[in-house]
């Protein structure tokens, strides 16, 4: 019986060393493709929603700013490429002008 508290000891040691490297990667948004709107081309991507939902808002929102229910949406200026970023949570999508 003296080896069981060693024994714990070294399972709790094995769980502690290989936990972090368990832990959830960071994932790259999904490349949803390209979509043209008021003659300007933009490169859709999302996070945790399908691509199909992403390219519908996405084409909603350029058209006429209507955000998705339960969802924030920001929108940037002509000083950068990212047109604008919804998010509700961990789901996210936004378009890139390209």
């Amino acid at each position: 019986m003296p080896h069981t508290g060693l024994l714990a000891a070294l399972v709790a040691l094995a769980l502690a060393v290989t936990a972090p490297s368990a832990a959830a990667m960071p994932v790259e948004p999904k490349n949803c493709g390209m979509m043209k709107s008021a003659g300007k081309r933009y490169q859709v991507k999302s996070d945790q929603i399908r691509c199909k939902k992403a390219r519908r808002w996405t084409r909603r929102y350029l058209r006429s700013g209507a955000e998705p229910r339960r969802y924030t949406c920001r929108s940037y200026d002509a000083s950068t490429a990212l047109r604008f970023r919804c998010s509700r949570g961990k789901r996210v999508f936004f378009a890139i002008r390209r």
